[in-house]
């Protein structure tokens, strides 16, 4: 057969293109947070950009800190609940730290945000004007804290739960509810304050959790390609112009990435995972090249189980046990839960919340080093 000099050149350039194509290598190392002194049990729940950690002990509730390099700390609180994975927070300069307290008006105690004031200090946020409320996100800035509460009349009729947002400025702003909604909870908020991000939920019992997003207050629903609505929002990078969630139900259980530019995507399965695993997606790093979370399914020896996600542009949906065996590290397989609930702005830094086959309470935080790029004809890269 007889190749045209045309195609020949063709074919050449394209070998040549595959045979200097980057093979990107990287470096992936775990360090365990120790429980601090006193206790047996705690969980983590957030990491700032500099590698600090905040979580909880139990059975206090107290929040705790690991700042790289020192021995855990207790910061107290208020001792109410914890949603495990999500409070407290913490900003991406680690100078705001917030979760749940309860206070006490006199005749009864209420649920209020409080703010982190040093040594074990902590202090209601002001300018309230709803009911029992909880803050389940912080701007990067540490200036804006977003969550639900209760009507300022209880729980009777609709609205049962209302989103706001809140800024010492401010104060409490409540967001506007959807139409035919009955519990609304913002969970992530931009450093501007113009754009929130969460759920609705509608009546009638049904407790789907629909994703949605606020711009000055006003909601609108995140919708796929198709048209259809995508489970809730839980995280955004620091201006919300990325957003992550989770799958909406056993129709659409894929985490989702939402992007101005290019709207929604959707962040495919684990390998061998079960076809009817939950995703949730809990955080990206800025440039959404990275997003962590976990699967729900069910084992058949151990139930119901959380299994931790690793999901970067280049390589897609990977496991968490799965990615640190592949770099050499053996952690988490035959644990009884594990999350990964946090990644740091550069998406070099991960958290992982998790129990062991004995149910007793892990954490670790993974750091990932890119290496120079090696192209594939063996030379490393030569700057010019």
């Amino acid at each position: 057969m007889v190749v045209s000099s045309a195609r020949f050149r063709r074919a050449l350039l394209s070998c040549a293109a595959l045979l200097t194509a980057p093979v990107f290598a990287e470096t992936v190392t775990l360090t365990e947070l120790p429980v601090p002194a006193g206790y047996s049990v705690a969980g983590v729940a957030n990491i700032a950009t500099d590698g600090t950690v905040v979580g909880v002990v139990w059975p206090d509730g107290l929040v705790v800190r690991w700042v790289p390099g020192a021995d855990p700390e207790i910061l107290g609180g208020g001792l109410t609940f914890t949603l495990e994975n999500v409070m407290p927070l913490i900003s991406r300069d680690a100078s705001v730290i917030a979760t749940t307290g309860w206070f006490s008006d006199g005749s009864d105690k209420h649920a209020m945000p409080e703010i982190w004031q040093g040594g074990t200090d902590w202090a209601a946020v002001s300018g309230l004007t709803l009911g029992n409320a909880s803050p389940y996100g912080i701007s990067a800035d540490g200036h804006t804290l977003a969550g639900g509460a209760f009507p300022v009349d209880g729980r009777d009729g609709a609205p049962q739960q209302i989103p706001w947002i809140w800024t010492e400025t401010d104060g409490q702003v409540a967001l506007g509810m959807m139409q035919n909604t009955v519990w609304g909870e913002a969970w992530a908020v931009g450093d501007d304050r113009h754009t929130a991000a969460g759920f609705f939920e509608a009546p009638s019992g049904d407790l789907t959790r629909y994703g949605a997003l606020w711009t000055d207050g006003v909601p609108s629903w995140i919708l796929d390609g198709d048209g259809e609505n995508v489970g809730q929002a839980i995280g955004c990078n620091s201006d919300c112009s990325i957003i992550v969630g989770a799958g909406r139900d056993a129709a659409s259980t894929q985490a989702w990435r939402w992007t101005q530019a290019t709207g929604v995507e959707f962040l495919g399965e684990v390998e061998g995972a079960s076809p009817d695993a939950m995703y949730y997606a809990f955080e990206s790093s800025e440039d959404g090249s990275a997003i962590v979370g976990s699967y729900y399914t069910i084992d058949p020896m151990l139930g119901a189980v959380n299994r931790g996600f690793l999901w970067t542009a280049r390589d897609g949906m990977q496991d968490m046990v799965t990615y640190l065996a592949n770099h050499g590290i053996d952690y988490g397989d035959g644990f009884s839960d594990l999350v990964v609930c946090a990644v740091t702005p550069d998406g070099r830094s991960l958290l992982i919340n998790g129990a062991n086959a004995d149910y007793l309470r892990q954490r670790a935080v993974v750091h990932i080093e890119a290496d120079e790029a090696i192209f594939a004809d063996g030379f490393d890269v030569v700057p010019i």
